[in-house]
């Protein structure tokens, strides 16, 4: 009886552990969409529908579809070089990486 309680806490735990995880992305996400709004949206649309106001800039739509969105946290953390000239050099905190990493990921199809 004991052992059954032990197991039962522990699937418990483990529950809530999962979705105290998932919640905590979950509560990022708008945090991202703020930092893209405040930061990217001069050059990518950063939503669901339009095009980027450069054309040259793809919209996070694309980036959500075309990368794996948990790899880009690292690479946003380490710095993006800059692929055309108006694209500027930048660096993430790992925080703000994750926030847009969790918005991303809410564009995913």
């Amino acid at each position: 009886m004991r052992r059954r309680l032990l197991s039962v806490g522990v699937a418990l735990g483990l529950d809530l552990l999962c979705t105290g995880a998932i919640g905590a992305e979950e509560s990022s996400a708008p945090q991202g969409r703020k930092f893209a709004h405040a930061h990217c949206v001069g050059c990518h649309a950063i939503g669901l529908r339009g095009a980027s106001p450069m054309r040259a800039a793809p919209t996070f739509r694309m980036l959500a579809e075309r990368f794996p969105v948990d790899d880009l946290a690292d690479v946003l953390i380490e710095g993006v070089e800059r692929r055309h000239p108006a694209m500027p050099d930048f660096r993430l905190e790992p925080d703000d990486a994750a926030d847009l990493t969790a918005y991303l990921k809410t564009l995913k199809p």
